[in-house]
Order: C-alpha cells, then sequence, then structure tokens
C-alpha cells in the first residue's frame, strides 16, 4: 500500500510509522505525500479512535531529506515557499484538524519538519534518547511547517526564539520539564507500556470532544476573551448532541461507567 511509511491498523489505533531507518526517516516527496493520505484515510475511517505517529529505527524524523532539496533547487530553483506550501503545511493542518487524538512516540532525534510534526501532535511519548531539534538555521533557514506557532505556545516566546536561533536541541528531560512529555521511559518496553496505556484510554474516551478541545485551545490563542467564550459557547452546543454526552449523562443518572463510543 505504501513505499516510505508504514499502516498498522489494530483494535481502534492505527500507528503510521515512518518507514526510512537507513536515512533517519528523512522527509522525501513520497513519504510526504503517504504521510498526508494516511492522515486522511485515519480521519475518515469511523473505527479507528487514536493514531499514533512514530519512527522506525534510531530516529523519528530528521526534516527534509537534503538530498532530495538539491534536486528540487536543479529542477525549480529556489522556490522553497511552494514545496513548504504543498506539501509541508498540509500535514500540520491534518494532524492540528484531525478528528480523533493523536501521539507521537519519539525514541530519538525529531529534527526540523520532524520535530514540527511531533510538536503538531496531541501527546509525545518518549525515551531518553529524544530529542527535539530546531535545526533549520542550521542550514541557513527559518522554522516552517507551523514551529514557531507550536514551539512558542508549548514552551513560550523566550526560549522558543533562542532554541530556534541557536538551533538547540531539546533533551529528553528538558522536554518533561517543559510540559512537552509526562515522563521519559526508561527502556523500550517501558515507552511500549506508556504508550498502551495512553492509547487505551484515549480510545475508551470521547472522540469528538477530544478533537472540540484541541481547536478550542488552538483558537484561544489568538482570539480575545469574548469571542473565546462565543467558542466555547458554540463548541458546547454541539456537543450537547453528541451520542458521547447523551450517554455520559444516562450513565450519571444508572450510577455506571459510561461507554463512549466516539459519536
Amino acid at each position: 500500500m505504501f513505499e516510505d511509511i508504514e499502516w498498522l491498523e489494530a483494535d481502534g489505533v492505527v500507528t503510521i510509522r515512518l518507514n526510512r531507518p537507513e536515512a533517519l526517516n528523512a522527509l522525501t516527496h513520497t513519504m510526504r505525500r503517504e504521510l498526508k493520505e494516511a492522515l486522511e484515510e485515519a480521519d475518515r475511517n469511523a473505527s479507528i479512535r487514536v493514531v499514533v505517529l512514530r519512527g522506525a529505527g534510531r530516529a523519528f524524523c530528521v526534516g527534509q531529506d537534503l538530498r532530495e532539496m538539491a534536486s528540487y533547487y536543479q529542477r525549480e530553483g529556489p522556490r522553497l515557499g511552494k514545496l513548504v506550501e504543498d506539501e509541508y503545511i498540509p500535514l500540520v493542518l491534518k494532524l492540528r484538524q484531525l478528528s480523533k487524538p493523536t501521539v507521537a512516540v519519539v525514541e530519538g532525534p525529531a529534527v526540523g519538519g520532524g520535530m514540527a510534526l511531533a510538536l503538531a501532535t496531541d501527546f509525545r511519548v518518549i525515551s531518553a534518547r529524544a530529542q527535539l531539534v530546531p535545526a533549520f538555521v542550521n542550514v541557513g533557514l527559518a522554522p516552517d511547517t507551523g514551529t514557531t506557532f507550536l514551539l512558542s505556545r508549548a514552551v513560550g516566546y523566550a526560549r522558543a526564539l533562542s532554541y530556534s536561533l541557536k538551533g538547540q536541541a531539546i533533551q529528553a528531560e528538558e522536554m518533561v520539564a517543559l510540559g512537552l512529555a509526562e515522563g521519559v521511559a526508561a527502556t523500550a518496553d517501558e515507552v511500549e507500556s506508556i504508550l498502551a496505556a495512553l492509547v487505551n484510554r484515549l480510545k475508551a474516551g470521547p472522540t469528538v470532544a477530544y478533537a472540540a478541545i484541541r481547536r478550542l485551545f488552538d483558537d484561544a490563542q489568538a482570539l480575545p476573551l469574548k469571542d473565546v467564550l462565543a467558542r466555547e459557547r458554540d463548541v458546547q452546543e454541539q456537543l450537547a448532541g453528541t451520542q458521547d454526552h447523551q450517554e455520559a449523562v444516562q450513565a450519571f443518572l444508572e450510577k455506571r461507567t459510561p461507554e463512549f463510543r466516539g459519536q
């Protein structure tokens, strides 16, 4: 089905694995196209309740494949904005607009555009080897793929600017201190255990509400209080009509645990 990614679906969860371990999962045109297609399929598929994004081998993703970029420049000239517009922006928008919760498993470097993908997910499960590296400046470029939005809102303006100007890696323990992950898994088995516990919790929850909560927090970053209050009101109106909310009310009346179906 795919060439540069793997699609692994089981029990309401899809794992999308970036699968170029020999190149540390550097992003190619093929990988970006396939990742977009996989995210769109995960969004459409009502049986999928959680999306997990991870990389094969030693890295999560080291960003743009520079060999492919050199070939792109030979064909197109230095029209990097076109590449960003056509192939990177759709990925981060899809992750932020996905109707299911998302989890990145980061067990190695997440660099440049790869860091942006990890930041665009709702949760990050990390190992001690995890790094987030805004390395754009190291090749004379500025952050893209939503990095300035996502990183500044995650760690604050001053830290985000400092990391980006220096191309400084955010190490695993610092990721926890900054709230980018809840803890550092000491072993590969512990990564899987933490991931399983998180995924099981998410897939048993009210999926529609998860997506609505993400949208509210993204919108709240840029809107005045009056508009945020109106958005919250409108979202509550919509969620009140979901089966999950009605099930929660009924379960409360019947003194039992609600069984959410993501509808």
